[in-house]
């Protein structure tokens, strides 16, 4: 085998891994963002004071975006390297993958723009301040649709890691089912929303460290 192909390879696994690990990461800060800094800053609330008193709690959450769409574009392109003979499925990563991304930074400077916006109406033009805030509920969607792409991203690698026996069937398996549930999520009621992002922990974490066939036959080849 060249080394060109060997390096590429490599280049495919570093590229998986570091954009597991980023997206890893960026659900572990937004469970501990949503579950206890919004919390502690007064969230939820209607209340303008409240807000826009939190600003900066706020802005954690859309700053994390950024990292999600960072960490989900590198997971995206080494997984498309890894399956780049299935061209069906790695067209469907692309779409999905890139799609994804540009929703998170989408969302994430919509927000960090409302939030500015709203803080520089308060308190003399409170109804334009209220109003800006109150367009929130397009940022929750950008999101909201992002995750959803994600979760096609997770479900269309598992099967092309199936369909080509690279991970095992109960990894692959597992795989489809949290993708289904991101796909899912905006459907879901509120008691059971960090069940996806948990679970997706787990198999990010497992992604970073599970050996498929196709690097243990370029070992062979060496």
């Amino acid at each position: 085998m060249s080394s060109l192909t060997l390096n590429q390879a490599t280049l495919a696994r570093r590229l998986t891994v570091l954009g597991a690990l980023l997206l890893l990461l960026s659900i572990l800060g937004y469970l501990l963002y949503e579950l206890i800094l919004r919390p502690r800053a007064g969230f939820p609330s209607d209340d303008m004071a409240v807000i826009l008193g939190g600003v900066k709690t706020l802005k954690v959450g859309h700053w994390l975006k950024f990292a999600y769409a960072v960490g989900t574009a590198l997971l995206t392109a080494g997984l498309i390297d890894r399956f780049r003979s299935l061209t069906p499925l790695t067209t469907l990563m692309l779409l999905v993958g890139s799609g994804a991304s540009a929703l998170f930074i989408a969302s994430g400077m919509l927000g960090l723009n409302l939030l500015d916006t709203a803080q520089s109406l308060y308190p003399q033009q409170l109804s334009d301040a209220r109003a800006t805030i109150l367009i929130r509920i397009v940022t929750i969607s950008l999101f909201g649709a992002a995750l959803f792409l994600v979760g096609g991203l997770i479900v269309s690698s598992s099967l092309a890691g199936l369909l080509n026996r690279a991970w095992s069937r109960f990894f692959a398996g597992f795989g489809i089912g949290v993708g289904v549930l991101l796909i899912l999520e905006f459907m879901t009621p509120e008691p059971w929303v960090v069940v996806a992002p948990v679970l997706g922990i787990v198999w990010l974490g497992w992604l970073m460290f599970i050996r498929d066939s196709s690097k243990l036959e370029i070992q062979q080849d060496l």
